[in-house]
């Protein structure tokens, strides 16, 4: 019994990875840059930190979804 995981699983959950990250960058860098928001530190553990953290995070899955939902993006790169 091989209990390796199929190779569809590791490359779709590597791509949903990769889009999550890149919309959680493109936030940061838009609260950075043109918002002039401090989007968090994760050095400095205070709650306020954490909970700007989290909405990026947050707010890159929700985008995610809705691209998905919208058929922008595909939900997985390898069917089956």
């Amino acid at each position: 019994m091989n209990s390796s995981p199929p190779t569809k699983d590791i490359a779709n959950t590597v791509y949903h990875a990769a889009v999550t990250t890149a919309l959680a960058v493109l936030y940061s860098m838009f609260g950075k840059k043109i918002i002039r928001l401090d989007v968090g530190n994760p050095a400095r553990p205070d709650f306020t930190e954490y909970i700007k953290l989290s909405s990026v995070i947050t707010l890159a899955k929700f985008t995610k979804d809705w691209l998905v939902n919208h058929q922008f993006i595909p939900d997985d790169i390898i069917k089956s």
